[in-house]
């Protein structure tokens, strides 16, 4: 006789508002032999909230081979486990991927549930084209701005997160490098707070500090670039003429101009020798 397996149940959870949770993934809770948890303390409010009483196990970023060696040991014995991020959709930039393949390496059933994501919440508001997007997770802490330039390569909408610590220091680099692409902030999406600001990069940046909303979690979608024509020589030069007034240096010059012309920066400087502007 074959040896019984568990189920490993993949259970978004609530964004913010805590109604935001199907009826299958409140029944599969109330179910489960164990719910495994990014935070156990979160998960208990959404437990105590539906009235479940059901074992928490941690599960997250830092969780020790020790740890998902233990779960997968229990899904071979028979029992089911839930695993449930902070909110939204395990796996999906949130801990659970290691428990997911362990699970999977051992041919147990995965099943995934459909529930919240804060990435397609934010894009579905966006009213920028939705047939092809890019998702980017959070962006690399170490060499942000190499991130954030390669960005203008992609034509097609982008959506990804960012922490309320950085979210001015990115606007500034969109600003620098994609100026004229417009902006979706979706700030404390489905909580009492919940903001959608629209606009360019500098105009969002401008309100983000006025304001002060530097708090709150964001998931920041980008337009789809705009195939424009490509600038003459003349337009070039006088925008260049332009920065260097301001005591922009040649550096910053090529590459403002660059990210708003979508030529190279060796093509903005081939125009601006040969005009022998810088």
């Amino acid at each position: 006789m074959g040896r019984i397996k568990g189920k490993l149940y993949i259970c978004p959870s609530p964004l913010g508002n805590l109604e935001d949770i199907t009826y299958r993934v409140v029944r599969i809770l109330g179910e489960v032999d164990l719910v495994a948890a990014e935070d156990t303390r979160r998960a208990q409010k959404l437990l105590t909230h539906y009235g479940l009483s059901v074992p928490l196990a941690s599960c997250h970023q830092h969780s020790s081979c020790q740890r998902i060696e233990e779960l997968v040991s229990a899904l071979l014995a028979g029992k089911s486990i839930a695993l449930l991020s902070d909110a939204g959709t395990p796996t999906v930039s949130d801990p659970g991927l290691s428990l997911v393949r362990a699970a999977l390496a051992k041919g147990i059933e995965v099943d995934p549930l459909p529930g919240p994501c804060a990435a397609i919440t934010a894009l579905s508001a966006s009213g920028f084209p939705l047939a092809t997007f890019s998702f980017q997770g959070f962006l690399p802490r170490k060499g942000r701005e190499k991130a954030v330039s390669a960005l203008a390569a992609i034509e097609e909408t982008i959506v990804f997160y960012e922490s309320p610590r950085r979210i001015a220091a990115l606007l500034a680099l969109l600003e620098k490098h994609l100026p004229q692409r417009e902006v979706l902030l979706a700030r404390e999406l489905t909580k009492i707070h919940q903001q959608l600001l629209r606009g360019k990069p500098g105009e969002l940046l401008n309100r983000v500090r006025e304001e002060k909303l530097e708090r709150g979690e964001y998931t920041v979608v980008l337009g789809p670039g705009v195939q424009a024509p490509p600038p003459d020589e003349d337009s070039v030069l006088a925008a260049a003429q332009g920065y260097l007034a301001k005591k922009m240096s040649a550096r910053d010059v090529a590459d403002r101009l660059s990210a708003e012309t979508g030529l190279s920066r060796r093509q903005v400087y081939a125009i601006l020798h040969k005009k022998k502007e810088l």
